[in-house]
């Protein structure tokens, strides 16, 4: 049965899956978004769960077996998209969204099973309540309240309030010296000294490296870091295991930092990691455990 890579075709991640699986002896077929967005598509009910069929523009049509294995990597271009371009993309993600929710095979990662990670305060909150040690944070568009968060904290760290990638800087309490409200609202964190640690799940296998850093982001390009593989505390790996069936996860990526006092601080559980450069320095293990998830749920 053939596992279904869906996303665009310039994403590195999803070509490093699509390399690894096909070298494993895996049929393996890439849906791009950005080929066929232009092209026609139906949903058809039927007893084994619904089936997404998308008419291609030389005239033939290609039907997704809902009960395959996917593995997703959606992006809404919607919002930098010209009309109609915008609209035609839109309701595409749509449709595969309403398609891989509801598909009854093995979906890495459903679209719907990690809506909280969209707003970092309430996906802070939501790993606080599950036993996760995760740093305070502030987010205000109060001036005061903003600068006595980084006075009382010797600075802080500003992040994206959204799902969408960007680097976290340092800043201290002078950056609030023009701030206006309707500037805001600004998501603040407490800086934990130490070490960074990213760990990818896959089910039940962790993948961890100890990343070491002159950076505030070790993502920043002229950052001088090294990588090194490391081991997660077993108690914690259960708590991500439990964690990430509790968002309907089968993949995550964890970003903890680690301070002098061996205490693991949790900053982030990322529902779709971009997770080829990592995947590389550990000789395609993590394409693997992925492969063989998704091949194993089809032999059952």
């Amino acid at each position: 049965m053939t596992i279904y890579a869906v996303g665009v075709s310039g994403d590195r991640t999803l070509q490093r899956f699509v390399e690894r699986t096909g070298a494993r002896g895996h049929d393996v077929e890439m849906l791009d978004i950005g080929a066929v967005v232009d092209a026609s598509w139906r949903v058809e009910l039927g007893p084994e769960g619904d089936a997404l069929v998308i008419c291609e523009a030389e005239g033939g049509e290609r039907s997704l077996d809902p009960a395959s294995s996917y593995y997703v990597r959606t992006i809404d271009l919607s919002t930098v998209l010209p009309e109609p371009d915008a609209t035609a993309w839109r309701h595409l993600v749509a449709a595969l969204s309403f398609f891989l929710d509801g598909a009854p095979g093995t979906v890495v990662n459903r679209p719907g099973a990690h809506n909280h990670n969209g707003s970092k305060p309430l996906h802070e909150a939501w790993l606080a309540r599950q036993g996760f040690l995760v740093p305070p944070t502030l987010t205000s568009c109060e001036r005061q309240r903003l600068v006595a968060f980084t006075r009382r904290h010797g600075g802080a760290i500003v992040k994206a309030l959204a799902g969408t990638r960007g680097s976290a800087e340092w800043i201290g309490p002078s950056a609030f010296d023009e701030f206006e409200p309707d500037q805001g609202p600004v998501h603040l964190q407490r800086v934990v000294d130490g070490y960074d640690v990213r760990v990818h799940m896959v089910a039940r296998e962790a993948f961890a490296e100890r990343i070491d850093t002159d950076a505030v982001d070790y993502r920043d390009h002229d950052a001088e870091t090294t990588y090194t593989q490391t081991c997660v505390p077993l108690e914690l790996v259960d708590r991500m295991i439990a964690a990430a069936r509790a968002m309907g996860l089968l993949f995550t990526g964890w970003d903890f930092r680690v301070d002098a006092e061996g205490r693991w601080w949790c900053l982030e559980a990322n529902p779709m990691p971009g997770y080829d450069v990592y995947d590389r320095r550990c000789d395609g293990a993590i394409s693997d455990a992925l492969c063989g998830l998704l091949a194993d749920a089809q032999r059952h």
